[in-house]
């Protein structure tokens, strides 16, 4: 069986809901001179699902810093020297007027907070930050009670991220000041509580393709709509090493998780402009129909112009929102 012959069979068993451990390992050992042939599939895919809309989402980061938790790819964890300042959490007019921007730019907005969760004061000041903008926006704030998702999606939170970064087998060797399963009751609670659920993880850390597969294949037994796929971009003083990625790598995993996950969004985030540099139109096609614009937590971006710009070239449109 040739390569073309491979694809389409690979597509039609992920369309069916049929793929094995058989063809995910196919995917893996997936030649990088013979990926366009396999993004025939992953783009078709895409295309099945959700035709030409992309979803797109701009964060602010609106308590940065200072973090009790250990994750070793993280910039704003006390544990890293990396020279993040720990910050107040931002004020509601500062929360609408990023809000405002992100509608100006037609991107759905996220208020992200550090830490391992926030209490209910902090889930407090989050939720009348969010019934200030007057819209429907996101929030990741970390393992929080279960009846705070209530609180949040009266004052109109509609989707709320809480990612498990990678594999159960990987997860300790980049977090260990707190367990998967947590994260886990997380997705589980924000999504009874009838919030849409963002989850996904990150790459580059040390983990293997084995544990990338082993995610996707987690995240497609769990309540997840969307799930973010975030590239490491290291900073002197973090624990994990610096990231080998290459672009076709980081284009291959986009199109694992295609096919493990068919029909949910999958969001190109952290250190998209980092390791897909002048590939990241490519991204598309390997299977992502959605990204992160105008900037990450504690680094900035290309440019909603300048992605803008190339939603434009590729001809595809917004997705309306989540």
């Amino acid at each position: 069986m040739n390569y073309t012959q491979q694809s389409q069979l690979l597509y039609e068993k992920s369309r069916a809901g049929r793929l094995d451990d058989g063809d995910i390992q196919t995917v893996i050992d997936w030649p990088d001179d013979e990926l366009v042939t396999l993004f025939g599939s992953t783009d078709r895919l895409r295309r099945d699902h959700f035709g030409n809309k992309v979803a797109v989402c701009a964060i602010m980061n609106i308590k940065p810093g200072g973090c009790s938790e250990d994750c070793a790819f993280c910039a704003q964890s006390r544990h890293n020297p990396t020279g993040v300042k720990a910050g107040r959490m931002a004020d509601a007019d500062a929360v609408v007027r990023k809000f405002e921007g992100a509608k100006r730019a037609d991107a759905d907005f996220c208020m992200v907070s550090t830490g391992r969760g926030l209490g209910a004061t902090g889930v407090g000041k989050v939720a009348a930050a969010a019934a200030a903008c007057g819209g429907p926006v996101h929030a990741s704030l970390g393992i929080i009670a279960g009846e705070s998702f209530a609180v949040l999606k009266k004052a109109g939170v509609v989707c709320y991220n809480h990612n498990l970064e990678s594999s159960r087998r990987f997860f300790p060797r980049i977090v260990s000041s707190h367990g998967y399963d947590e994260r886990i009751a997380t997705v589980r609670a924000a999504a009874a509580a009838g919030l849409s659920v963002c989850c996904g993880g990150i790459f580059g850390v040390g983990e293997s393709w084995r544990d990338r597969a082993d995610l996707a294949l987690e995240l497609r037994g769990l309540p997840v709509q969307t799930v973010p796929l975030n590239f490491f971009v290291h900073k002197e003083g973090m624990r994990a090493s610096p990231s080998e990625l290459t672009p076709l790598e980081c284009l291959k995993i986009i199109a694992l998780f295609r096919f493990i996950l068919p029909d949910r969004v999958l969001k190109v985030a952290g250190g998209r402009e980092v390791h897909l540099r002048r590939l990241q139109p490519l991204m598309f096609c390997a299977g992502a129909n959605g990204f992160i614009t105008g900037g990450y937590l504690t680094t900035g971006g290309q440019g909603v112009d300048e992605d803008a710009g190339m939603l434009c070239d590729l001809r595809l449109e917004r997705m309306p929102e989540a």
